[in-house]
């Protein structure tokens, strides 16, 4: 009797893992755009940070690639947009999106004054393909701590 339910609770555990490891890569993986608000910059923020955090954590038994492109890198943020940022620092993270029906880059800097925080700036994308090149026009910025 008792084989059968500690059989049992193994399984209910690990049907458990699988179900939150599921749950976590969907959200995870999603690629579709996205729809930033000043309500929720704060929580895209925070994903972007966390989700950067545990793609930089090693896994045991695994080795990281420097070749492999890791989204939040320099290179993934358009120079038009660094410089209507105007600041030199490679981003924590940045993402693409859109911002009150405008395509927008999202980009987290670290904040100039206070290392416990973040300084998150929302720049318009169409910069990408200006004619003349001009810098993006920054729609919104907000600073938030840490986690």
């Amino acid at each position: 009797m008792l084989g059968v339910g500690g059989l049992l609770l193994q399984s209910a555990g690990t049907n458990a893992v699988q179900a939150t490891k599921q749950d976590s890569g969907a959200s995870a993986s999603s690629e579709a755009p996205s729809v930033l608000t000043a309500g929720t910059l704060g929580s895209h923020v925070h994903a972007l940070l966390a989700a950067k955090k545990a793609h930089n954590a090693p896994e045991f038994g695994t080795r990281s690639s420097p070749e492999t492109p890791l989204r939040g890198e320099t290179d993934t943020v358009p120079s038009c947009v660094r410089q209507g940022i105007g600041r030199p620092e490679s981003p924590l993270a940045s993402t693409r999106g859109t911002y009150e029906g405008k395509d927008a880059f999202l980009v987290v800097l670290p904040d100039p004054s206070d290392p416990q925080r973040v300084s998150a700036y929302v720049v318009t994308a169409s910069c990408v393909s200006a004619t003349p090149p001009a810098p993006g026009k920054v729609l919104l910025t907000h600073s938030y701590r840490r986690d």
